[in-house]
């Protein structure tokens, strides 16, 4: 690289009085070679960015003189070839100014690249922002010559060469990366050595070091016209080849005089990885309005009864699920797949006699919200739409009518057999987005439908070569579809997205963040729960950032009935400890009351999402922590889970992985065995049941006595307690629960003395109102609540009165 970095004082020196006014313009083509001639042409408290006169490439330092970015270029790119704007045939002219935006007050560096004989001219961006470690990058590209141009991908940043670094970063062992879809959550890639293949990510993707080391990420912050995929290559030493793309389409057209904009990418640092992950995800959020306050507790047809579900089906189970469930926070029954008479004429069935709009009343009269699944651009030969408007279909290049399907190909046998045949929806034809448009109208306003998930997105409408549009790309056409459902369904309906919700974000509540499918008996249930790389562990662990943040996660669906009773407990404490949807599978009729028991613990969502403390050690994390607060008191609950069947596993994790302090000691609650595990300080260690999991309720040695857990939800006081309140000149403890009216449970206060075990006296109940409590353990106290005929109840232990006893 050229150029040296200089002290922060001197640089700051150098840096042209105009830099921190109005804009100026530099004409980076004249003056001495190197960097540009006045030292670095942009800063900030975090880094400095240097300019290369002759390449139009930057370079960016931190201001402890370290390297981070080093010579980094551009790129558009044709299906025929690639243009650089550090190419000798262009020139460059840079502009800085101050802004001051949703993000906050900075300064951005603009760099102009032309050339006198090529169609393409680039403007790219860069800024710092004063309050964020971070580098924001985009740019654009306009067609100057007559014709339409190709232009498949733009890339905001680019090595200089095929094995030249463009970003140092000191002891990479691991990179996180994302997949395209809501069922691929990516990998956790060992990046330790040299390497000659390329790791993709979509979205964004993590530079891990260790997990009390500093940490970095790269993604992009909007997808609004392309798709943002970024490419990592380990070189020797600390070099990494990284690109920054924007994929546009195969055959996106830019047209005369039309200018394409890339996403806004970010290349930002945090102290630690988890801190950088979150940074990323609210910057994501903010900039795109994200929707982060619908949250959705229900049951869903689709994972027993596939498409063959019927109207009968579904309302003996609403019928059920209002008794047995809503008083514990379930609202919706969303109807899936196979209600439809055919993809694309989404009135119901013969197997839903009744009609969709009657339906969904007789949901309502339930008390509860009624909620169906679309796949609004797949369209079947019997539809009107294909019969009437052939010219509202996507085309192959030659004009051909395009197959869709999750096959392999049109030729694929499976192709070729399948009756009736589909195509895809363009919603860029304007006949097809009216269309649309009325078809979720009616599905909202007139038939009364309050949440919609939108499925089939990939094989359709985003796997066009090109739209009716020709300008128009993929990340552009589908987002244009969920403006259209938003705008037609409302701002009140939930809408859950089984789509590559980046595109999506500030339109969409919740996503999918895994496959929403199993096939097999109890071995492949359970596998899809835990033990695989894209099951709901994995993907709750990878994806676990975005929630609350750009929507609310969509972890899996609950279903307990092909499952051991430990594997049961295990999917409900994951489902519920990502804080995202609650929504059972289960066929409810059949279900065994120990099932149900279960269920009810999970039900309903906190919101509050857990870590996952072992991110990085494997690529299929298996333990988490949630950090909780309330008036009166804090704790963690910590789930740990074991994919064997046979094995029972150990585990041992330093405190601070489950954030807390090393020098403290803590107890621990087992919340499914209802048992007290003892004190630890260091280190955690616990065994982990076959096929099951280990959940814990986690205090701070308590010096007086505590509540610290319940046996009614996995959070363990978290929605349940009000308040608790220990008075120690009365030596009472007092507090106020609230539960469902005739439903039992209960509260487990730690003593901090130990009273052994003596017959009678304190060991017996002790009766009141609508409670009692007896001793049940030498640190415990089992205060159980009846809730006879209240949803509250307020509840008071004299202690002093209660240990005479003893």
């Amino acid at each position: 690289m050229q150029g040296k970095f200089i002290s922060r004082r001197s640089f700051l020196q150098g840096i042209p009085v105009t830099a921190v006014g109005l804009p100026y313009i530099l004409d980076v083509n004249t003056g001495p070679s190197g960097v540009f001639d006045k030292g670095p042409i942009l800063f900030n408290d975090f880094f400095a960015i240097y300019l290369h006169k002759d390449t139009g490439r930057f370079s960016v330092h931190r201001t402890d003189g370290s390297v981070l970015i080093s010579d980094c270029a551009a790129m558009a790119v044709s299906s025929d070839r690639e243009v650089r704007p550090d190419m000798p045939e262009f020139r460059h002219r840079a502009e800085v100014s101050k802004i001051s935006d949703a993000l906050g007050e900075g300064k951005r560096l603009v760099i102009h690249s032309f050339g006198k004989n090529s169609p393409w001219a680039f403007t790219r961006s860069i800024t710092l922002y004063k309050r964020y470690p971070g580098i924001f990058l985009d740019m654009s590209c306009i067609n100057k010559s007559d014709v339409p141009v190709n232009t498949e991908s733009l890339f905001v940043v680019t090595p200089a060469g095929t094995d030249t670094a463009s970003l140092l970063w000191s002891g990479t062992s691991k990179v996180l990366t994302n997949g395209p879809m809501y069922y691929d959550p990516g990998t956790v890639y060992s990046f330790s050595a040299p390497d000659e293949n390329t790791i993709q990510s979509w979205w964004n993707a993590g530079f891990f070091s260790g997990y009390k080391k500093e940490a970095l990420v790269c993604g992009a912050l909007e997808n609004l016209k392309a798709q943002g995929k970024i490419h990592v290559r380990r070189l020797p030493g600390d070099a990494i080849s990284l690109s920054l793309q924007s994929y546009l389409a195969r055959g996106f057209m830019l047209q005369p005089g039309q200018e394409v904009h890339s996403n806004r990418f970010i290349i930002l640092l945090g102290n630690d990885p988890y801190s950088a992950l979150e940074e990323y995800a609210s910057l994501m959020g903010r900039l795109n309005n994200a929707r982060v306050s619908s949250i959705v507790n229900g049951w869903c047809s689709w994972f027993y009864t596939y498409e063959h579900v019927t109207e009968e089906e579904v309302l003996r189970n609403a019928e059920l699920a209002s008794r047995i469930l809503k008083p514990y926070g379930l609202e919706y029954i969303q109807v899936d797949e196979g209600y439809q008479r055919w993809h694309g004429e989404w009135e119901g069935n013969s197997r839903f006699p009744h009609g969709m709009k009657w339906l969904a009343n007789k949901i309502k009269s339930f008390g509860l919200k009624p909620g169906v699944w679309v796949a609004p651009y797949v369209i079947s030969e019997p539809t009107e739409v294909y019969q009437q408007h052939a010219d509202w279909l996507l085309k192959h290049p030659d004009g051909r009518l395009k197959r869709v399907g999750p096959w392999p190909g049109e030729d694929s046998d499976w192709a070729r057999n399948e009756n009736p045949k589909r195509y895809g929806l363009d919603i860029t034809h304007p006949g097809a987005a009216h269309w649309m448009f009325n078809l979720f109208s009616t599905i909202v306003h007139e038939w009364g439908y309050e949440m919609l998930k939108i499925d089939f997105v990939d094989w359709s409408l985003l796997s066009a070569y090109r739209y009716y549009d020709p300008s128009v790309s993929r990340a552009e056409a589908y987002r244009r579809g969920f403006e259209i459902i938003r705008r037609a369904a409302g701002e009140k309906v939930h809408i859950n997205e089984c789509g590559p919700g980046a595109i999506s974000v500030g339109l969409i509540d919740s996503m999918r963040i895994e496959l929403d499918q199993y096939y097999g008996y109890r071995a492949e249930n359970w596998k899809q729960y835990v033990g695989t790389p894209t099951g709901s562990s994995a993907a709750g662990a990878k994806r676990y950032y975005f929630h609350k943040r750009t929507w609310v996660n969509d972890v899996d669906h609950l279903c307990t009935r092909n499952l051991s009773l430990g594997q049961a407990r295990a999917a409900a404490t994951m489902i519920g400890i990502s804080g995202g949807n609650v929504i059972s599978g289960d066929r409810l009729i059949d279900l065994s009351p120990d099932r149900i028991e279960i269920i009810r613990k999970a039900f309903p969502s906190s919101g509050q999402g857990a870590r996952p403390v072992d991110l990085f050690d494997s690529d299929t994390p298996s333990a988490f922590a949630l950090s909780l607060k309330k008036p009166f008191g804090e704790w963690t609950v910590a789930a740990f889970f074991n994919p064997d069947e046979t094995q029972t596993i150990k585990r041992q994790l330093p405190a601070d992985r489950l954030w807390l302090d090393p020098a403290k000691k803590y107890i621990a609650f087992n919340f499914w065995e209802e048992r007290l595990e003892g004190e630890f300080s260091g280190d955690l260690n616990l065994l982990i049941p076959p096929a099951g999991c280990t959940l814990l309720s986690i205090h701070e040695q308590p010096e007086k006595p505590k509540v610290i857990a319940t046996n009614w939800h996995i959070l363990q006081g978290y929605l349940e307690i009000e308040n608790t309140e220990w008075n120690e000149e009365t030596k009472i403890l007092s507090g106020t629960s609230i539960g469902v009216r005739d439903c039992p449970y209960s509260v487990f206060i730690y003593l901090p003395g130990s009273y052994p075990w003596i017959q009678g006296g304190t060991t017996l109940d002790h009766d009141q109102d609508n409670y009692s409590f007896r001793i049940t353990h030498p640190h415990i106290i089992t205060l159980r609540l009846y809730f006879a005929g209240t949803e509250k109840i307020s509840w008071h232990i004299n202690l002093s009165d209660f240990l005479k006893e003893r």
